[in-house]
């Protein structure tokens, strides 16, 4: 398979694949390809390990309108009944992807359309004025590595949140800096 579903919990959620076999959330029924008339955001997750922080991510991905997750198969926290409750249900409404290869599913989206933003500390500030592109993938790393190197090189954008310079303290939660950058896209492409 080229997708999983939570099954046990998830009855009802159809995957979404990219291009090559792995489907899509907003198909133009006229040409079989992804609708260019629609706003669309993906979250891609790079490794991240902590299973609440997956639960917390799928729920406010869900609360915030995403089309959808990629989560890659290896080296990545498996979605458990600990990652669906913190996810408070919303596991059983949001697709979600489990890529075989990160990389290779990014370049296919970016091939339809899309344009990719890594999260990560050395990226170019966002701020009230910045604009996110009408599709979107907003990629974030590992909880203690970031994004691994081959994945924010081949990123379209590397961008970072406003923070105050706090010793000991080097970054956001990882949950909580894409609820922010997610809250951003939302209100600037609304």
């Amino acid at each position: 398979k080229n997708y999983a579903l939570y099954s046990d919990i998830n009855k009802n959620n159809k995957p979404f694949k990219i291009p090559n076999g792995l489907t899509f959330i907003n198909i133009d029924p006229t040409t079989g390809r992804p609708s260019n008339n629609e706003n669309s955001i993906i979250v891609a997750l790079d490794q991240l390990t902590d299973h609440n922080n997956l639960g917390n991510i799928i729920r406010t991905c869900l609360l915030i309108g995403v089309n959808g997750i990629i989560i890659p198969e290896h080296s990545s926290a498996p979605i458990t009944g600990s990652t669906a409750n913190t996810s408070a249900g919303a596991i059983e409404l949001l697709k979600f992807h489990i890529s075989k290869n990160l990389n290779r599913s990014l370049e296919d989206l970016k091939k339809i359309g899309y344009w990719t933003y890594a999260l990560d500390m050395k990226g170019k500030l966002i701020n009230k004025n910045f604009k996110f592109d009408k599709k979107t993938i907003i990629i974030l790393g590992n909880e203690a590595n970031g994004i691994r190197k081959n994945i924010l090189n081949n990123s379209d954008f590397v961008i970072s949140l406003p923070q105050d310079d706090i010793n000991g303290i080097d970054s956001y939660n990882a949950a909580n800096s894409l609820a922010m950058t997610l809250l951003h896209y939302k209100i600037n492409i609304s």
